[in-house]
């Protein structure tokens, strides 16, 4: 990996003779927390920050709360639905959706699975949900938080992220970002997640 003046990250090209690429795992980290902590806000911030830093980023989102809908009532592939497909695929000359119908929830680790396709290019996935997941996570804190023993009810906790009116836990040796404070919490995921050495002056 190579930087240029400004400090962002610059993919490097490989050689033309260097034959195709080694397939690697793409690292992931979860932002979780409960209801109405900003989660969402915080995986888009998030996801703009490390694409402006030149990483390419997937996301990937839990809607366990509620039935998810396609909202294209009426489309050629709700048609093909409707009459029993249980996968459409839509593809356009800019972009593709696939709709898979499932009689029991995957796991996130299928899910995760999917994006690691090199052909994705991806550099990290932003996972929104599965708080009781082994990945690396990032915890929204709020005023609807259960308890003070949050943190240990939760495993691999890289941080606490506090909504502006979150009361203070104790959270002994995990540190507590400031949820404005979007660099801090990247810096964190580039040293933690994508296992980068920290910026010298």
């Amino acid at each position: 990996m190579s930087g240029n003046a400004s400090g962002h990250r610059v993919p490097e090209k490989p050689a033309a003779d260097s034959g195709p690429p080694l397939e690697r795992e793409v690292p992931a980290v979860a932002v979780v927390g409960w209801k109405h902590t900003g989660k969402t806000t915080l995986v888009a911030r998030l996801t703009a920050a490390l694409q402006a830093e030149g990483y390419r980023v997937g996301t990937c989102k839990h809607d366990g709360a509620h039935e998810l809908q396609s909202g294209d009532e009426g489309t050629d592939t709700w048609k093909h639905r409707q009459a029993g497909a249980q996968v459409t695929l839509a593809v356009s000359r800019e972009m593709a959706v696939l709709h898979e119908v499932y009689a029991e929830e995957p796991p996130l680790a299928d899910w995760v699975g999917r994006l690691q396709d090199p052909r994705f290019g991806l550099d990290v996935i932003l996972v929104e949900g599965w708080k009781h997941s082994p990945l690396p996570k990032f915890v929204l804190i709020g005023t609807d938080a259960p308890s003070e023993s949050i943190g240990e009810q939760l495993s691999n906790v890289l941080g606490f992220v506090r909504n502006g009116t979150g009361a203070f836990l104790d959270t002994r040796e995990v540190p507590v970002y400031d949820r404005e404070d979007i660099q801090a919490i990247v810096d964190r995921i580039k040293r933690c997640v994508l296992r980068e050495p920290p910026a010298t002056l």
